[in-house]
């Protein structure tokens, strides 16, 4: 049995990672600011990371600011990547963004380029990273119904995406623990990826969430006009699939 630590790991995804690790026999200590471990600060880092195998980061800021995400997501990677060393931990997954290094994708928002800058941060450290990346979780559609709002109107970007079931992202970030480090030395970086089964427009999954649980909210679709920042968050052919679909997920 290993002990990891769940960065994150009272917020919705983090507390799914953590409950798959449990059923999988890890000792899990789910760690966040109502524990008293503040990323931001460094608070209870230390302590919370002493004797821990595998630290797993699923941190979130909720910002459109670039300054805020850069500031929050790499000065946390950078301050975690530093007790995990000091603490001989052997692993770190980082829980990430497909294509979110693609220059056109990071100038897309300033959270992109937040968690573009927080791989940066984890690859530069010495402890061994998996990056766990993702394409966005069907859970998505909801923020867009607030991310952009004029009274009853939701206004989304024309974004193609290939959205994932959140539990299919939970269970990839959980296999990365129990597949462990890649070997290598140096320390080597592996980047594992996971898609849903199917194409989607931002825009059409914001709808059929405004349809389903919010009626009184009217989408209206903004192109973009660029094709980099359209298709920068699809994945490319070879990536893995979860079969889950939008509409199962949806209708659940």
């Amino acid at each position: 049995m290993s002990r990891v630590v769940v960065l994150g790991g009272t917020g919705a995804m983090g507390a799914q990672v953590s409950s798959l690790l449990r059923e999988c026999g890890h000792d899990v200590v789910a760690a966040s600011r109502a524990t008293g471990v503040d990323v931001a600060t460094g608070a209870g880092l230390d302590a919370a990371l002493a004797g821990a195998d595998t630290v797993v980061d699923c941190l979130n800021v909720v910002t459109m600011s670039r300054r805020t995400a850069v500031s929050f997501f790499a000065g946390a990677a950078s301050r975690v990547a530093d007790a995990a060393a000091t603490a001989g931990v052997g692993h770190v997954v980082c829980l990430s963004i497909v294509n979110v290094t693609d220059p056109a994708v990071r100038r897309l928002t300033g959270y992109y380029a937040g968690k573009a800058a927080q791989e940066e941060a984890y690859a530069a450290g010495p402890v061994p990273l998996t990056l766990a990346r993702t394409t966005a979780w069907f859970s998505l559609a909801e923020t867009f119904l607030s991310q952009i709002r004029i009274g009853p109107v939701a206004v989304v970007p024309g974004l193609r995406l290939q959205p994932v079931h959140p539990c299919a992202a939970a269970e990839f970030v959980a296999d990365a623990v129990e597949s462990g480090p890649a070997s290598g030395s140096p320390p080597r970086v592996e980047v594992r990826q996971l898609a849903g089964p199917e194409v989607m427009d931002a825009a059409a999954m914001a709808r059929a969430v405004a349809s389903a649980r919010h009626p009184g909210v009217r989408v209206v679709r903004l192109p973009l006009p660029m094709a980099g920042p359209r298709v920068g968050l699809l994945p490319e052919a070879h990536v893995p699939t979860d079969p889950r679909t939008f509409d199962g997920w949806l209708t659940s």
